[in-house]
């Protein structure tokens, strides 16, 4: 087993440029319900609340909620208090 990763290795290295060289980074513009949780640090249900209130402004073009990352970094600015 050693030795097929040394020879992957040694392979990779032959041309000269690496796997995290060649791939391109995709920033990701959208976020299911989950998802936005995580993003904004709140609970599935937190999401659910704001998007009733009209906080967050989900896309229903798909078959389920889509929320933007512009919407989520908006809201974020909106109800964040300024630091001085």
């Amino acid at each position: 087993m050693l030795k097929a990763n040394s020879q992957f290795s040694k392979s990779d290295h032959a041309g000269g440029s690496t796997n995290t060289e060649t791939k391109n980074h995709i920033e990701k513009k959208g976020y299911k319900r989950a998802e936005a949780a995580i993003y904004l640090g709140v609970a599935k249900i937190t999401i659910d609340r704001l998007t009733k209130r009209g906080l967050l402004h989900p896309s229903r073009a798909l078959r389920h909620p889509i929320y933007s990352k512009d919407d989520l970094d908006r809201f974020l600015r909106e109800t964040s208090e300024p630091i001085e």
